[in-house]
């Protein structure tokens, strides 16, 4: 039995489970395809969510095929800065996600009822990773059963300005 949701949490609880569906990727170098993806939201009672992602491309048939990415992270909630400039826009999360293709991204972002919008703070990269320079991503409830996890991904890298590189619609699974 999971403990309870971290008050901090709770604006991002809605995350909390397990969401399985399908995308499509792509990008000025990619050509676009179709995916399915597993995305895991797990707590242990503190302030911060774990985060798993897994993708495959799709076969022709729409199976799963070979694995094409992953990554790992946290979401950390982050409580209101009573000294913040009242016209800066509010920062209510941070997140910390390493892609196995050698970088990882540190996010900043907005919690606004089921819609979290996060930018890049910073990309680190390791001498031979994948040469991303920025990321926004966009998680939000989507349809009338609030059971869809819909996302857009947009990231900037090997000398291009951010534009769309994923999107997917997950149902919930677990949680």
């Amino acid at each position: 039995m999971q403990p309870e949701v971290h008050p901090d949490l709770a604006k991002m609880s809605f995350l909390v489970g397990r969401w399985e569906g399908v995308g499509v990727a792509g990008y000025s170098d990619l050509e676009e395809f179709q995916f399915g993806q597993e995305v895991e939201f797990t707590h242990a009672g503190g302030p911060v969510l774990a985060y798993r992602s897994r993708v495959w491309r799709l076969t022709a048939d729409g199976g799963l095929g070979e694995p094409w990415t992953s990554e790992s992270g946290y979401w950390r909630a982050r409580p209101a800065d009573p000294d913040a400039d009242p016209a800066a826009p509010p920062v209510h999360t941070e997140v910390l996600i390493s892609h196995p293709e050698g970088y990882t991204e540190v996010y900043v972002g907005t919690v606004f009822a089921s819609r979290i919008e996060l930018s890049t703070d910073a990309v680190l990269r390791t001498e031979t990773g994948d040469q991303v320079a920025a990321g926004h991503r966009l998680y939000g409830l989507i349809g009338d059963d609030r059971a869809t996890l819909g996302y857009a991904w947009d990231m900037a890298a090997r000398g291009q300005d951010l534009r769309s590189f994923m999107s997917a619609q997950l149902k919930r699974v677990d949680g």
